[in-house]
């Protein structure tokens, strides 16, 4: 079981050191975070660097940054929240001298995290240095009180001590050249490192500023085949790939760099790393313990779920941790047989879009799609859905019978009928109604037939469904952008009687994107984004059979349209390449002698103010929570905006939140929670909004948390609210202490008056009802001394 913890906002890494949670191998149902923050749905599969640090395994994977408690059992995402100040770990290391680990990020800057107090110490030379060329931290070595730092354009040294950069040795190769450096091992007061050049050396007497104290004693051989460096005993060990490992004898060094001599030929070696036991040698044939001395393999580990091992240790315990870029984190101990330890996410952190469907309290995540220009992305990754605080992935992998799930290629979006069938767009295989494993019915112009699904060529496997959705009916929409000219895209299917309706074709409607409906059935769809076209909205009437075209000189910022979505006043709201827009006139959309079109939002007060809210700015998804707010995905963040679009309320970052990137993909709000659901380019996480919508009659029963203590920095959510209620909050005594408007069925509250003062221990009361006195609710709120 796996569970997640959580840190309020303002939470730091010493709270997390002292903190102990229950977990094993197999993924548990996660609550909801805390109202205002955070929870990441990062995979934890592709790990590729480990570093032992007491109890824990602290992990470096290609999505996610995460240490597992050896004596809990326990797995636990980093990320800022915890005081880090990047994303994107490459490498790590740890000594345990100062006790401090030392993280590399991709861009290579570097975070220490010291165990002795629990700070993270930022140190951003590297990454605010101006180099040409990529700049990356490919390994960390620690010697005394030095790191050495193997970087794409040289030798970094950091003082663990001071702990401030050094020395910067760039220009080593022959005659002063740059070259790339992977690894760095020091043995018998010399620098080792196996660069672009070969196997290099240098005094630590010496000048190492200077290319002449360099000498080069083995070439590369191939393409930069020297990559992996350690010292095991009395000898510095080189793997070559491709070729064998080679060894250096610090006792006799005359004798340069010889053959191992050991069955290991002709393999690619990921990491050499040092142990009791031998020399660790992870390949891609697998683990082996190795002693150089002898060339003798001692030990062969090749547990079925190592698949693609990249590091590896051995414990003080004596087992084996394996970093593994398929199956994650890895224990073993006979060699064979391996525990694994992954949290419960997503299969993969790339994503096209997201579905939230707060009838059934679902939230699905679809990995396909296409590029900005509609090119096929050509993956076949299936979707993951999020329920009860579960994910459980839909892909060949899970179910890798056809008859079991068809694995259609590219799923850009998603649908959701009353019944909870859920019918998947895919760009490239038509469409796919889903009710579970093996319960489903594909349709394209070979499969599902008969249905009017053209493919964009004659191969089938072009049909391609940007967007769907389903209206009040119950009926689904369905955009099918195929191109041939003068033929709707534009289709409705009936699930009851498996029947399909062609919405006669009108001009653009071959070459469609998005859709939304109005409260009035007219379809709101854009034109397929294209260079210089002028055209970005289409309204059609199908009842009347009446159309409208919307363009940059009807009030669109940009022809260039990225999402359509109504709002809880019915208005269409657009995403578009130069900012959001919105159409307010319903009644008149083809009134042509009121005229109106797209406006965009002026803002009125804060930031931006008197411009146009979020101006030239690329939005890239628009989603409406509970209280009618605005969420804008852009790529430079997140934003809230409130009802109007002309006030800023919230900014999400790289730089202030847990989000794994700035650029922002898709987002939706689970109404039922209100939890907003952020789709990036780098993975999946959620932020617990104060925003829900509250179906029937008013439960007042979800108070979270409660008690709580006097000193409680978050926010107290009372859910289950009539919609917009407007509510009090008293002490028992009947004395008004706060009031405010529900952000639909919820309010939250952060245990201040409305002077801004904390309120004391006590019972106090939140009063409730709608705008015309009914739907009154009563919730009690404990508020406990620490």
């Amino acid at each position: 079981m796996t569970f997640v913890l959580r840190l309020r906002r303002g939470a730091t890494l010493a709270a997390f050191f002292l903190s102990a949670l229950a977990t094993t191998t197999t993924a548990r149902a996660q609550s909801a975070a805390g109202y205002g923050d955070w929870q990441l749905h990062l995979p934890t599969n592709r790990a590729k660097a480990l570093a032992e640090v007491g109890d824990r395994v602290y992990v470096a994977a290609e999505d996610a940054f995460f240490y597992f408690d050896k004596s809990l059992n326990t797995t636990r995402l980093l990320s800022r929240r915890d005081g880090l100040h990047d994303v994107g770990v490459n490498t790590l290391a740890y000594d345990s001298v100062s006790r401090q680990v030392v993280v590399a990020y991709r861009n290579a800057n570097l975070d220490i995290l010291r165990l002795q107090d629990g700070a993270v110490l930022n140190l951003s030379d590297i990454v605010r240095k101006e180099l040409s060329g990529t700049k990356t931290i490919n390994h960390i070595h620690i010697s005394g009180k030095t790191a050495y730092l193997a970087c794409s354009f040289g030798i970094v040294t950091l003082d663990l001590t001071r702990l401030e950069i050094r020395d910067t040795y760039t220009n080593i190769g022959p005659g002063g050249t740059v070259v790339r450096v992977y690894a760095t091992a020091v043995a018998g007061n010399q620098l080792f490192a196996a660069t672009s050049n070969g196997l290099m050396r240098a005094p630590l007497t010496g000048n190492l500023l200077d290319y002449r104290a360099w000498t080069t004693d083995l070439p590369t051989r191939g393409t930069d085949s020297f990559r992996t460096l350690a010292v095991q005993a009395s000898y510095v060990v080189a793997g070559s790939n491709g070729d064998q490992l080679y060894r250096y004898s610090v006792a006799a060094p005359v004798a340069g760099w010889q053959p191992v001599g050991s069955p290991l030929r002709g393999l690619e070696f990921r990491a050499l790393t040092p142990s009791r036991a031998g020399l660790l040698v992870m390949s891609n044939a697998g683990l082996a313990v190795l002693n150089p001395a002898t060339g003798a393999v001692g030990n062969t580990l090749r547990p079925a779920l190592l698949q693609d091992g990249r590091a590896a240790f051995r414990s003080r315990e004596g087992s084996f941790f394996l970093a593994d870029f398929a199956n994650g984190l890895l224990k073993t101990t006979n060699g064979q047989q391996a525990e694994q330890f992954i949290t419960n996410a997503p299969a993969q952190a790339q994503a096209f879009s997201v579905l939230a469907d707060a009838r059934i309290n679902t939230v699905d995540v679809f990995s396909g799609g296409y590029t900005d220009r509609y090119v096929q992305r050509e993956f076949r990754q299936g979707f993951f859905e999020y329920k009860n605080g579960q994910w459980t992935n839909i892909t060949s992998g899970t179910l890798p019978s056809a008859a079991q799930y068809p694995n259609p290629k590219d799923l850009t979006r998603g649908t959701r009928t009353p019944d909870g069938t859920l019918y998947v767009a895919s760009y490239g295989n038509g469409l796919l109604e889903w009710k579970g494993p093996g319960e489903f019915r594909l349709f394209n112009p070979t499969s599902g037939l008969p249905n009017p699904l053209r493919s964009a060529i004659a191969n089938p496997d072009f049909t391609r469904v940007t967007d769907v959705t389903t209206d009040a009916t119950g009926r689904v929409w369905v955009v099918n952008r195929h191109q041939v000219a003068g033929q709707s895209g534009l289709f409705v299917f009936e699930p009851a009687a498996t029947a399909w309706t062609v919405i006669p074709y009108f001009e653009g409607s071959e070459n469609l994107d998005r859709l939304a409906l109005d409260d009035a059935g007219v379809a709101w769809v854009s034109r397929a984004r294209a260079g210089g076209s002028s055209l970005g909205i289409i309204a059609h009437d199908p009842a009347t059979g009446s159309t409208r075209y919307f363009g940059e000189t009807d009030g669109l910022p940009s022809a260039e349209i990225y999402d359509l979505v109504k709002d809880r006043q019915g208005y269409i709201w657009a995403a578009t390449l130069k900012g959001p827009a919105v159409f307010t006139d319903l009644g008149g959309t083809f009134n042509s002698s009121e005229p109106l079109g797209f406006t965009t939002p002026i803002v009125r007060r804060g930031p931006g103010s008197g411009f146009a809210a979020l101006f030239n700015e690329a939005v890239r998804a628009v989603a409406v929570d509970g209280g009618n707010r605005k969420w804008f995905a852009t790529d430079r963040g997140l934003w809230l905006f409130n009802p109007d679009g002309d006030e800023a309320l919230e900014h999400f970052t790289t730089e202030n939140s847990p989000l794994p990137s700035d650029r922002i993909v898709d987002v939706e709000v689970n109404d039922k929670t209100g939890e907003v659901f952020v789709v990036t380019d780098a993975g999946v996480v959620s932020y617990r909004g104060s925003a829900t919508v509250t179906e029937g009659k008013p439960s007042c029963a979800s108070v979270f948390p409660n008690p709580v203590r006097t000193d409680f920095s978050g926010q107290v959510g009372i859910a289950g609210l009539a919609n917009n209620a407007m509510v009090k909050i008293t002490d028992v005594t009947g004395r008004l202490v706060y009031q405010t408007r529900a952000n639909g069925g919820t309010v939250t509250w952060n245990l201040a008056d409305y002077n801004g003062r904390r309120v004391q221990s006590g019972v106090y009361l939140v009063l409730s009802s709608d705008a015309d006195g009914k739907n009154g609710c009563i919730s009690k709120v404990a508020v406990v001394e620490r």
